[in-house]
This record gives C-alpha cells, sequence and structure tokens, in this order.
C-alpha cells in the first residue's frame, strides 16, 4: 500500500430538510491540509441557492466553542434538479497550519435532499498502514 499520509472522514445524512442543518466534526490532529467537499443530492423544488449555509468553524475543543473561519464560507448558487446525478458540490481547500484542532462543516440545504461531507486530510505526520488506518473500507494500490 502507498503511505499516503492521508485519511479520509465522511459523514452522510439520508434526508436533511430544508433549513435543517448538517454539520461534520472533523479532528484534524496530526494533518497540515484537509479539502472538504459538501455533496447534495438532486432535487425536485427550485430555489435560488441550493444551501442557505455552508461554512466551515473551528474550535480546540471537540462538540464546544466552534466559531466561523474567516474566509470559509461559500455564498450557494443554484443546483441540478431532478435528473442530475448531483445536485451540487461545494469545496473548501484549507491549510491546517495554525489553524485549530477540529474543523466543522455547516450546512443548511435551501430543499430536502441528502447531504454527505467529506473530509481528505493529507501531509500527515504519520503513514497509514491499513485501510481502517486511512478512514476508508477497502484500499486498492497499483
Amino acid at each position: 500500500m502507498n503511505n499516503s499520509g492521508e485519511k479520509s472522514v465522511t459523514k452522510a445524512a439520508a434526508s436533511v430538510a430544508a433549513s435543517a442543518t448538517h454539520s461534520h466534526e472533523i479532528d484534524t490532529l496530526g494533518f497540515k491540509y484537509a479539502t472538504i467537499d459538501v455533496v447534495y443530492s438532486p432535487f425536485t423544488a427550485a430555489t435560488a441557492a441550493y444551501a442557505s449555509v455552508c461554512k466551515v468553524q473551528e474550535s480546540d475543543a471537540s462538540g464546544s466553542g466552534q466559531a466561523d473561519v474567516t474566509g470559509l464560507a461559500i455564498t450557494a448558487g443554484a443546483g441540478a434538479t431532478t435528473g442530475a446525478s448531483v445536485g451540487a458540490v461545494a469545496r473548501f481547500n484549507v491549510d491546517l497550519r495554525g489553524r485549530k484542532r477540529y474543523l466543522t462543516v455547516v450546512t443548511s440545504p435551501g430543499n430536502t435532499v441528502a447531504v454527505t461531507s467529506n473530509a481528505r486530510l493529507s501531509k500527515g505526520e504519520e503513514h497509514a498502514v491499513t485501510a481502517t488506518e486511512t478512514g476508508v473500507d477497502n484500499v486498492a494500490s497499483l
């Protein structure tokens, strides 16, 4: 296996009501960079934006003290409606140096949709050896 020093952390919600909240806390300890994707399923109702809120917060403690990270809020535009394979995807690229330990992705979709958030942590201090250590079920490498 390629010792890449990477880890994936995923949270999926089958259904998040319009204007309800999907949040995903990510422990970034030992990593220097994160790429976070927030994926919204296709939706049927027309709205001006696929999300009313889409941002990243940070804290030194798990579960408390989150504060918005300046520059890590997305103004969501229109997403795809029924028939598309993905409604919308928002991405955050985060240099973790100088950041607090915990990042929390917060989003409130504009329509009732399935939401999945996935963080790919990279430039780790330790290199993963097993699939479990990389946060996935299986790994195939060439």
